[in-house]
Parts: structure tokens; C-alpha cells; sequence
């Protein structure tokens, strides 16, 4: 049902129905036959309809302090037990998920940052590691048109993906004078509020903090607190309405989570920032609040993940000889190139035939020595610029190595996942490495 101030519309009788917490459905309306005398004159008959009727909702407040009091509360008596296997891996290649969570319309200069400065940063740092990086941003997941259902089910199954690979999420949940939208429990479906908990009252981020920080005391949690006066004191209303609640109880919800962060989190997990308003910018085809002194922003993020993934995942930092180390650096360099592979069987189906030994589909552009029954004819790949050579030969090398591990004798080797000057030299040391390790 619609707000009351949209939906409110004239009954001849001027008379309001009430519709109170727990009523199923409207009291019954029964039809008339008398006449109805309005402003002096009379009607012989009224037709009742929703048309004419004056609806005026009653919702009892949400009381902020309650609301905190129950969400403790439900903590206390339901946090999840730590994950000790650190997720489901068991590869020495690890993926790291990144989930961050916040309101959208007032956090898209710090997400920016994110995309493009804090988790490329990172990409580069944990590759030689072996650990591949994905951020999970959800302002591209959710699509305009979907449902209330879908889209919480959007946002907390990428929650449980992140328990699934990692244990414990990387969590940056980002904070300010917004508390997001708050769904109505009526709303909800019966398999969303039994299956995540759902707390009354609270929004789908604050659901978010709640379900991949709280219940878990989540160490790998961090939660960047803005500053937000300079910004405020320089937007105008249509603006600052992007950037605050004007409901009451969501300014109190928004305040008091400020102060229950400190109480749940040690230090290290929380970080306040300043930053500045520095105009609208139109370059993205959406005018925008532009925020700028953000670096200090950029740097505690960056820090706070790469001193989490190190304590998280210690074997993957350990000191170990190079064959290892340049294995795990290419590994990870063909999990970030191939993430999205478009399938093509085809080509697939001619890498494994030459393989195999099966040429007899393979155009030879020298016939092999007949007299040499195990001569193997040399297969080049090649195509223009952008084709997608590397992503097929790099999807098709982790194919071959995880469904054929002990089939075949294989190595490759990928410049562009090198990570040393003089990369020639280490590629045939490694091959000779493994040689001497294969026979």
C-alpha cells in the first residue's frame, strides 16, 4: 500500500478507515442504496470503491534505542562460529573476494577510488603471492527493474560467496549520513527473513554489516567512517539529500551505528577520514558531487587488505624457493586474465587434438619426418592484436591442468605474467627446474 499523503482521495461520508499494524486486510465496506446528500444536493445511489475512500495509515514509530537493544541482543545469542579452514580452497592459488557495502548515491567518488586506485594496487601486490583479487561492487549487479527479493537475494548471496572462499569476507563497509533503505518485513519473503535473520528495521546495508561483520566479529571487517561537514555545509537541498537522511529515525539509526562500531571492532578496524567538496562534475554523463582529498581514504584501505590477506593466507607470503613463486605468480596472472572467457569449443577442441597427437584435422605447414613416430609438429596461435589469444591459450593451460594433472608434462609460460627483468633467463631456468623435477 502506498504512503497515505499519495493515496488519500474523498469519500462522501468523509470517513476514515485505519489500518493498524497486524490488520490482514481493510474492515469491510458495505454498499449503500440511501441517497447521499452532499453540498445540498442528492444522489440516488453511490457506488463504493477505493476511488472515494480516505486511507490513512498508522504505523507506530520505530524506537531507535529498542532496535539496538534487539540487534545486541540477537548477536549475543546467534554469532556464526569463525571458519578455522579459511574457506573452501584447497589450491595454493587462492582467490580473495572484496565485498564492499554502503549506500550508493553518496559514496560513488570512494568506490571510484576503490576500483580504480586501491584494488589494482592490490591485483599487482598479491599476484606474485598466488592470490587472485575480486571486488565485489553491486552498484553494476543490481538491475533497476528487479524486485524487492532479488535484490537483497543479489546482495547476500555475494556475501555468501565470500564466506565460502575465504571464511571470513573482506568486508569495507563505508559510513556516513546515510542509512539506506529499509525494507518493510511485510515485504519480505519468508525463505530472505529465516535464512539471513532479518532484524526488523534495519536497512539492506546495515543487513550487509550485520550478516559479513557482526555475527562473525569479522577480522578481516574494515569500516571507514567520512567526515562529512564540509561536504554537507556546501551542498545545496537537492544535493544534500543524496548525502542525509531527512527521516528522523534513519539519522538516529545512522548516528548510533557510529557509536556501536568502536564497541564491536578493535581500532585497527575502523578509520575516520576528511575530504572536501569540490564541485559537480558532468564527465561520466551524470552530474555528480565531486569529493576530492581522498588519498588518505586510498591509503588506509590499501594498507588494512594487504595486512589482512598476509595474516589470513601466512603460507602464501612464506619464504619458498623460486619454481614455487613463479608458478603461483602465472597461475594467478591466468586467474585474472581468463575470469571472463567466452567459451570456444572450437578452438578448444584443435588445442586438445594437437596435444593428444591426433593431427589428422591439422593443416601441417611442413609435413612431420615420417621415419620419427614420436615427432611432435609445432603449433603456432596467432591472430591480430586484441583476438584473445593469450585468454584462450592461458583458459586452456588451467583446463589441461586440472583435468589431465597427471596425463601430461606441462609448462607454459606467459610474458606478460613475468615479473622479473630479465625474464628469458628465469623462463628457461624454470623449465630446466621442472625438467630435472619430471624425470
Amino acid at each position: 500500500m502506498s504512503h497515505p499523503s499519495k493515496s488519500q482521495q474523498r469519500f462522501p461520508f468523509r470517513t476514515i478507515v485505519h489500518v493498524r499494524r497486524n490488520y490482514r486486510k481493510l474492515p469491510p465496506i458495505t454498499q449503500t442504496t440511501r441517497p447521499i446528500e452532499e453540498n445540498g444536493s442528492a444522489k440516488s445511489k453511490s457506488s463504493l470503491s477505493l476511488d472515494n475512500v480516505d486511507i490513512k495509515c498508522e504505523t507506530p514509530p520505530l524506537d531507535t534505542n529498542n532496535f539496538w537493544d534487539r540487534l545486541d541482543e540477537h548477536i549475543a545469542n546467534q554469532t556464526l562460529e569463525h571458519n578455522d579452514d579459511h574457506g573452501h580452497q584447497q589450491t595454493p592459488n587462492k582467490v580473495v573476494r572484496i565485498f564492499v557495502s554502503s549506500t550508493f548515491t553518496d559514496f560513488f567518488n570512494e568506490r571510484e577510488v576503490l576500483i580504480k586506485k586501491v584494488f589494482p594496487a592490490l591485483r599487482d601486490e598479491m599476484e606474485p603471492a598466488g592470490i587472485q583479487i575480486i571486488d565485489c561492487d553491486l552498484r553494476w549487479g543490481v538491475p533497476k527493474d528487479s524486485t524487492t527479493e532479488q535484490t537483497i537475494l543479489t546482495c547476500l548471496e555475494e556475501l555468501d560467496r565470500c564466506f565460502e572462499d575465504n571464511g571470513q569476507p573482506f568486508f569495507i563497509g563505508l559510513v556516513s549520513d546515510k542509512y539506506g533503505w529499509v525494507p518493510k518485513l511485510s515485504e519480505l519473503p519468508k525463505n530472505i527473513t529465516e535464512r539471513y535473520r532479518w532484524i526488523d528495521g534495519a536497512s539492506i546495508t546495515l543487513m550487509e554489516f550485520i550478516h559479513g561483520a557482526f555475527r562473525t566479529h569479522n577480522p578481516n571487517a574494515l569500516f571507514l567512517i567520512r567526515k562529512s561537514e564540509n561536504i554537507l555545509s556546501n551542498l545545496s537541498g537537492q544535493y544534500k539529500d543524496k548525502f542525509r537522511d531527512k527521516e528522523e529515525f534513519n539519522q538516529s539509526q545512522i548516528q548510533e551505528l557510529k557509536k556501536k562500531l568502536p564497541k564491536m571492532f578493535p581500532s585497527e578496524q575502523i578509520f575516520h577520514y576528511d575530504c572536501f567538496y569540490n564541485g559537480l562534475d558532468s564527465s561520466t554523463g551524470r552530474e555528480r558531487v565531486k569529493i576530492d582529498g581522498l588519498h588518505e581514504f586510498e591509503e588506509q584501505a590499501k594498507k588494512f587488505l594487504i595486512q589482512a590477506i598476509q595474516k589470513w593466507y601466512p603460507a602464501n607470503f612464506s619464504n619458498t624457493n623460486s619454481l614455487d613463486t613463479e608458478q603461483r605468480q602465472m597461475t594467478t596472472f591466468l586467474l585474472n586474465k581468463t575470469q571472463f572467457f567466452v567459451d570456444r569449443p572450437n578452438e578448444f577442441s584443435l588445442l586438445l587434438k594437437y596435444i593428444t597427437g591426433d593431427h589428422k584435422d591439422l593443416k601441417l605447414n611442413s609435413p612431420t619426418d615420417a621415419k620419427s613416430e614420436n615427432a611432435q609438429p609445432l603449433m603456432a596461435v596467432t591472430g591480430r592484436s586484441g583476438d584473445g589469444k593469450t585468454i584462450l591459450l592461458g583458459k586452456f593451460v588451467l583446463t589441461i591442468e586440472e583435468k589431465f594433472q597427471n596425463r601430461f608434462f606441462l609448462f607454459y609460460y606467459f610474458l606478460d605474467g613475468a615479473f622479473h627483468a630479465n625474464a628469458t633467463h628465469f623462463m628457461l631456468t624454470t623449465l630446466k627446474q621442472k625438467l630435472d623435477k619430471y624425470l
